[in-house]
């Protein structure tokens, strides 16, 4: 009887002393990728309706995600981390006044987000605006704990803003923490790729994510001590269409840093509906646009992953979003409205239109896209209306952030309108890559040519749409011999260098940057030199800016999503008085 007291009594004591020796440790982790500012879901913004269920076909919104994540933490509280891998930003109408709100930032804190990494949309309008909009948020109540390990910081004083935040902890090159006994080591980085992609980021740049990753991991593991070492990485994985297997960064940080045991990827927007694993290293991805959030569970034995379930969990209409959530973001509506719509005779949800089918863009398939075609159509309707009359317009596919899709109701507004050319901005303070114009002779022609059919062979961002010519190839001749005429209202044109005309060409300023490079891009055997009306050659693109309004003083920005709104509005209207969009951009179509 003596004896099986002490035994109770010794038992009790391992209870309250280690209490993770007799019951599994576990964690639960939900994560997203790449949301892009989708604060009202991806999907036509007149179907979305979050406080009711299973009545529009809309995906994701920040107020459904709300709804998970609560009852993930009143489940299990003290055992749930919520991450996100960066490219949180930069999408919808929502990411516009960050700068001087933080407004997207400060609702992911109060949704519950612990941890986030930056991406590298979050440097689209460079890093001084980045540090404002996390300076915004702290005012506003704070932000997510934000962990870049790669950030390498110049001796110029454009970075120093956000310089300043890292050397204040406000951004952490890493962290370690405690969760259900549990000692967690977190960091995140920005890819090869992704740093390639983000010229508004300088002065800054990035330190090898490699070689990073393997430091961090290390130093974490043996000085740290930590249990389990989750990397946010916005370098990402991509899918091999033919063979289905996935390849990409990750998998190289999870081979030169072994001590890795979670990484969650960003970037690609991949999706992965099953975990993937090098050596002990699990790699996971959710897609974009919060479409699906992430689950991981995760248990324990001694400190050693034991158990890891994942899976890919819907954020579709049959979730009642958060209510206060969606009453934060109806308000910043109604302040987006009043800021950036307005002066231009906008709503954010009047209805410009409507479409029976929809308008996308494949990656994998990218010359079948009506989407592409259509915004280069339009872009062109919009400069001749304009009194810019030009000769080519062009769209690169990577500056296409989100599909025209009909839903139930068909409807189109300007936010729809916007998250299809979300990106960049002007010198005004008004959202969205400004259009341009450049002149090239006939020969150049040729060579700018050339250097679209090279692109379109080669795929992904820079693959072209355009309106206003014909490129007619044989596909017989050979690399950058391929292009045998070029047509302009139907008629072929001299590609000599006797042609001296100068035909103009038209497309946003980020584009438009890239013109001068190919000549380095061929390796010398193309060149296109932008030059002004009179042949001067150009040296700043934002001289050479398409005036909407030439009524007025000084340059009047034109942009690429009003382009698709005026373009909307000119087509002939249903029976219901609502413009609809010509079935002949149901198939893809690029003249």
């Amino acid at each position: 009887m003596v004896m099986a007291i002490k035994i109770v009594f010794l038992l009790l004591f391992i209870i309250s002393v280690f209490p993770g020796y007799i019951s599994a440790q576990k964690l639960t982790l939900l994560h997203t990728n790449d949301i892009h500012s989708k604060l009202t879901g991806y999907g036509p913004e007149s179907d979305y309706t979050p406080l009711e269920i299973n009545n529009d076909n809309t995906l994701g919104g920040f107020s459904r995600m709300a709804t998970i994540i609560n009852a993930q933490k009143q489940k299990a509280p003290d055992q749930t981390l919520i991450l996100d891998a960066g490219d949180f930003l930069m999408g919808s109408l929502f990411h516009v006044p960050e700068k001087e709100t933080g407004f997207q930032l400060n609702l992911m804190k109060k949704m519950g987000y612990d941890y986030i990494t930056l991406g590298n949309h979050e440097f689209e309008f460079g890093s001084e605006v980045l540090a404002n909009i996390i300076e915004a948020a702290q005012k506003q109540g704070g932000h997510p704990k934000i962990v870049a390990s790669n950030l390498v910081f110049s001796k110029n004083v454009e970075d120093d803003k956000l310089q300043h935040l890292f050397e204040n902890g406000t951004i952490l090159p890493y962290d370690v923490f405690e969760k259900n006994g549990l000692k967690i080591g977190i960091f995140g980085l920005i890819g090869i790729d992704a740093a390639s992609v983000a010229p508004a980021s300088k002065p800054i740049t990035f330190g090898n994510p490699f070689k990073l990753a393997a430091k961090t991991a290390k130093y974490l593991k043996k000085v740290e001590n930590v249990d389990v070492i989750i990397l946010l990485s916005h370098a990402g994985i991509v899918k091999d269409e033919k063979t289905g297997a996935f390849t990409g960064e990750d998998f190289k940080i999870a081979e030169k840093a072994p001590e890795i045991d979670i990484i969650i990827g960003a970037h690609t927007h991949s999706r992965t509906p099953q975990f993937l694993k090098v050596g002990k290293t699990y790699i996971v991805q959710t897609g974009c646009y919060g479409a699906e959030m992430g689950k991981i569970e995760l248990s324990f034995t001694d400190g050693k992953i034991d158990d890891f379930a994942f899976e890919l969990l819907p954020v579709d209409d049959k979730i009642k979003g958060d209510e206060k959530v969606q009453h934060e973001i109806e308000s910043y509506i109604s302040l987006i409205n009043k800021n950036y719509l307005e002066p231009a005779n906008l709503n954010y949800s009047e209805i410009i239109g409507k479409t029976a089918f929809d308008l996308t863009i494949n990656f994998e398939k990218l010359s079948e896209s009506n989407l592409g075609p259509f915004i280069a159509d339009a872009t062109k309707y919009y400069l001749s209306k304009t009194g810019n009359n030009v000769d080519i317009c062009l769209v690169a596919s990577g500056t296409i952030r989100e599909n025209l899709v009909a839903g139930k109701s068909g409807l189109i507004t300007p936010a729809d309108a916007f998250r299809v050319m979300s990106l960049g901005n002007g010198k005004d303070s008004f959202p969205g890559y400004p259009l341009a114009v450049i002149y090239i002779t006939g020969r150049e022609m040729k060579d700018m040519a050339e250097a679209i059919v090279m692109l379109s062979n080669k795929g992904g961002d820079g693959f072209m749409y355009y309106s206003g010519f014909e490129i007619v190839t044989d596909p017989k001749k050979r690399f950058l011999k391929k292009v045998q005429q070029v047509k302009i209202g139907g008629q072929p044109i001299d590609l000599t260098k006797k042609n001296t005309q100068f035909y103009a060409v038209s497309a946003n300023t980020y584009l438009l940057s890239f013109i001068g490079r190919i000549k380095k891009m061929s390796f010398g055997l193309l060149k296109v030199e932008p030059k002004d009306k009179n042949g001067v050659p150009v040296t700043y693109i934002f001289n050479q800016l398409a005036d909407a309004d030439k009524n007025r003083d000084g340059i009047q920005e034109a942009k690429e999503w009003i382009a698709l709104i005026k373009y909307i509005r000119s087509f002939e209207k249903g029976s219901d008085g609502i413009p609809e969009i010509p079935q002949k951009y149901r198939k893809s179509k690029m003249e």
